[in-house]
């Protein structure tokens, strides 16, 4: 009984297509979860907590957690309400412009069992933010779910429990132990929308565990997901909304060189190549390697 993390900003549609598509994958393994649903203070106009409460009406035998953040908390406070709040040995933390498969969860199940040091598993996709290695497109774009149910079904028997191990997290859509969270707790919250994953990664390591890519786990990624919603609840141009992403992430990179004492590039740049690992044991001793959940993020919670 896995519990599944899924949350979002706006954008209802494809949130109901990512929930949609769990729903279905999970049930065909009968698999009963723990839905943890985290809206991220959207726009009220949004109406994302009845695209929630329609899911849960719909998930028959399977527990459903809805949450609604007043304070936007971006991607690494969603990440630690949804580690606070899951209660089972295995969570997936799914982004709600993903569209998953059968395939998927098998894949990412599987690899999870073969060795107790495996701490966090990832797949590939059709759209990756980082890991170019792991961007995997099929022949032509899916039309249907059939579509993106098949070609993952062939990634999965091309590949079944292969898997290659990664030295930076990329935490879109991944499969955490309970071990590794008892272990290092949740996401350091200075790290408010970008660089979280990166840093967590590092103290996962730290912690002796291996992230690794399951090779069979593809699914379907829509990408820039929470841009997309940007763009069409505020109407603003995609130009003007990469700046303000830019400058978010040059904010997070100067943060995360102070705390890892990084000597590399004064400016954050996307090719640049950096040893995290090395980094990460270098400075061990200067870094906290478990944060506990602030208690006072729940003042900002409503549970519905």
């Amino acid at each position: 009984m896995p519990s599944i993390i899924v949350p979002a900003r706006n954008h209802p549609q494809f949130t109901a297509t990512c929930l949609g598509s769990i729903l279905f994958s999970v049930s065909r393994l009968n698999l009963k979860c723990e839905f943890i649903l985290i809206d991220d203070a959207s726009d009220p106009d949004e109406r994302l907590l009845d695209v929630f409460r329609d899911h849960r009406a719909k998930a028959v035998g399977h527990s459903c957690k809805i949450i609604r953040s007043n304070k936007h908390q971006h991607y690494s406070g969603v990440f630690s309400i949804g580690l606070s709040q899951a209660t089972h040995d295995l969570i997936f933390f799914i982004s709600n412009d993903m569209v998953t498969t059968t395939s998927f969860f098998e894949a990412q199940l599987l690899v999870s069992s073969l060795s107790r040091e495996i701490g966090i598993v990832r797949g590939t996709s059709s759209y990756t933010d980082s890991h170019p290695e792991y961007q995997i497109a099929p022949p032509e774009r899916p039309k249907t779910y059939q579509d993106i149910d098949t070609f993952s079904r062939q990634q999965f028997n091309t590949h079944t429990c292969a898997y290659a191990e990664d030295r930076i997290l990329s935490g879109d859509a991944i499969l955490l132990k309970r071990e590794l969270v008892e272990r290092i707790g949740v996401l350091d919250l200075r790290f408010f929308g970008y660089f979280g994953d990166v840093d967590y990664g590092m103290r996962a390591q730290l912690a002796g565990f291996k992230m690794v890519c399951a090779k069979g786990a593809w699914l379907y990624h829509e990408g820039a997901g929470h841009l997309v919603g940007e763009i069409q609840a505020k109407k603003v141009e995609y130009s003007e909304l990469h700046k303000r992403r830019m400058a978010l992430v040059e904010a997070a990179y100067q943060q995360f060189r102070a705390k890892w004492h990084l000597q590399g590039p004064a400016a954050w740049e996307v090719h640049q190549t950096v040893d995290f690992v090395a980094k990460a044991k270098a400075n061990a001793d200067r870094v906290a390697l478990k944060y506990d959940f602030p208690k006072s993020t729940n003042d900002d919670l409503e549970f519905h």
